[in-house]
């Protein structure tokens, strides 16, 4: 198994791989096997390398069906990243990624065992299945799949499985343009997350919140998101977390900043499978930002990772991104030498969709060189692949671009006929423009209802919370009052000590739950090594004082004190004394009348 993966060994010269492929090795027992392949497999996915995550996958896969343990067969299928390939993979790849997670589904429906919730796989695995073909293009499917995973929710028993069928639910709403249905499916998501107090997913979901607000074209409400989820993973101290947020800032400020920021903390965590992506941003703003060509050349070649990165998705992946280097540096020959070298490779390994992007940066290549036939060449071959609403954009602006072209070469019912076009789409898109408007208001409106109902279930929770205080606390003194009581009778001196102890039980566990909720939650952030070295500090310092407390009050109330106190008490004489007294001014005033 090993000696299949030395080419890649040798590739990427990386310890971390070494490491993983040692442990592979030497794993002796079937759960150890599957789990160091499984993160084997996940080290794949990360970079690109998806054929072998394929790989590994079947060798981990043939392993857990031989042990004949349900668990480990589903954590195969289930516990990776492959949905997590990139929208810029190759057929192969989106086919082998689709056909595997199906089998997935399909072995978890022929389970029947009692002990797994099959229904958390199964919506899982429809879950996966919409993001890959969400990824490839085929929006109708995923959005079935994603349906599919939604109509088993009240069987499904783990709420971050919940929480993920409305999130993948939302970005297949967002990829077909639906940005209100997206924003109600990630706010049914984020109420999931906040009542399983699942920090990381409420991360994640502000994340998707940004992004909806970035393409919608609201780049401080995307900001504003994304800043949020820099005070979750800031209170949680979880820098993985922190990486995310302030690469993610780059991306939508364009602000070199963030990405230095993210790259540090991730040197500093010696944690390296995120800063593939934010060097790629940082190479994306030199491309477009600074568009010096030689500096950004610079830069991708002294990063080897990012280098790798773009080679691992094929040459024609690689070629392309030279190509849209040299064209933002304005040095056209190179770039249309680049982006020919891709052409062939691109076609041949990715989805025909991807063939826009190249065939109109070749035009505008040509275009900019004054090569007006081979520029209308082009982007007619451009044309061809942009269809449905999401290509508009690229539609409008070739048109355009044609119409130009065409009433150079002095065709000028060609020259027509594109402008009618590139006009009619010009007025789609303005509609489009409103109705994306429309949909900011839509999704802010869905936003405020969502917040006002959030701040009303925590009103209802803090009422709760003090209802309850509020029994605790009269229950004590009721205990506390009835033990006075109870001392002022002839009563055993172990009914009292029982007592006694109950009390005191109750008081000082009341104590802790009350620091526990107020203060040692938000000081320690729920790490349980802080909480379980405060708690014996405080357990320390409380229980001499119940101790001693304790002690006093029970020899009180054994030294009959109270009993004498109330043996000495007569309440008849105490009657007949207020009775007494009662009558008394009668009698003084006849004796004055009298006199008289």
């Amino acid at each position: 198994m090993i000696t299949a993966f030395n080419f890649c060994i040798a590739q990427k010269s990386k310890k971390e791989i070494d490491s993983l492929c040692k442990l592979c090795t030497i794993s002796v027992t079937e759960p150890d096997k599957v789990d160091a392949l499984n993160n084997l497999a996940n080290y794949f996915c990360t970079n690109k390398l998806y054929k072998q995550a394929d790989s590994v996958l079947t060798e981990q896969l043939h392993i857990a069906e031989l042990s004949n343990n349900n668990s480990l067969i589903l954590k195969t299928y289930f516990d990776n990243y492959i949905s997590g390939i990139s929208a810029w993979s190759t057929k192969e790849d989106f086919d082998r990624a689709s056909d595997f997670i199906q089998r997935g589904i399909d072995f978890s429906k022929s389970i029947n065992s009692k002990s797994i919730n099959t229904n958390d796989y199964v919506a899982l695995g429809y879950t996966r299945l919409a993001c890959i073909l969400r990824k490839r293009g085929e929006k109708d499917k995923a959005l079935e799949n994603a349906n599919m995973a939604l109509m088993n929710i009240q069987n499904i028993q783990s709420d971050s499985v919940k929480a993920l069928v409305y999130l993948e639910l939302g970005d297949t709403y967002q990829s077909k343009g639906n940005s209100v249905q997206a924003c109600k499916n990630y706010n049914t998501a984020f109420d999931i997350s906040l009542k399983s107090k699942n920090y990381h997913l409420e991360s994640d979901i502000y994340h998707r919140l940004a992004d909806l607000y970035y393409l919608l074209g609201d780049q401080v409400e995307a900001k504003n998101n994304l800043l949020k989820s820099v005070g979750v993973n800031k209170k949680l101290n979880y820098g993985e977390g922190l990486i995310n947020d302030y690469t993610s800032l780059g991306r939508v400020t364009n602000e070199i900043y963030y990405i230095n920021l993210s790259l540090a903390l991730a040197d500093s965590l010696h944690i390296d499978k995120y800063k593939v992506r934010a060097k790629n941003i940082l190479l994306a703003i030199y491309t477009t930002k600074l568009k010096d060509s030689k500096r950004t050349l610079d830069y991708l070649n002294s990063q080897a990772d990012l280098k790798d990165f773009y080679m691992q998705g094929g040459l024609g992946n690689y070629y392309f991104e030279l190509g849209e280097i040299y064209r933002f540096g304005n040095n056209m020959d190179s770039a249309l030498q680049y982006f020919t070298l891709a052409e062939t490779d691109l076609f041949k390994t990715f989805d025909p969709d991807k063939a826009k992007y190249v065939y109109s940066e070749m035009a505008a290549c040509y275009g900019a060189r004054n090569d007006n036939s081979n520029a209308i060449t082009y982007y007619e071959k451009a044309l061809k692949y942009c269809t449905g609403l999401v290509n508009l954009t690229y539609v409008e602006s070739i048109s355009d671009s044609l119409f130009q072209l065409y009433q150079l070469q002095g065709d000028f019912k060609k020259a027509l006929n594109y402008k009618i076009v590139a006009t009619a789409t010009k007025d789609t898109l303005l509609q489009l423009s409103k109705d994306k408007d429309i949909a900011l208001l839509g999704v802010d409106r869905e936003n405020r209802k969502h917040d006002e109902e959030v701040l009303q279930e925590e009103e209802r929770s803090k009422n709760q919370r003090n209802i309850q205080y509020m029994f605790i606390t009269i229950a004590i003194s009721i205990v506390f009052l009835s033990m006075l009581v109870i001392g002022m009778f002839a009563v055993s001196k172990l009914v009292i000590k029982i007592l006694g102890y109950f009390f005191f039980i109750s008081l000082f566990e009341f104590i802790v739950m009350l620091l526990d909720n107020t203060f040692l939650n938000n000081a320690t952030h729920g790490q349980p090594l802080k909480l379980w070295l405060i708690k014996i500090g405080l357990i320390g310092l409380l229980v001499p004082l119940q101790h001693f407390l304790e002690s006093n009050l029970i020899k009180f109330l054994e030294s009959r004190k109270l009993l004498e106190a109330r043996t000495r008490f007569s309440f008849s004489k105490w009657w007949h004394r207020v009775k007494k007294q009662a009558d008394n001014p009668e009698i003084e005033i006849e004796k004055d009348v009298a006199v008289l």
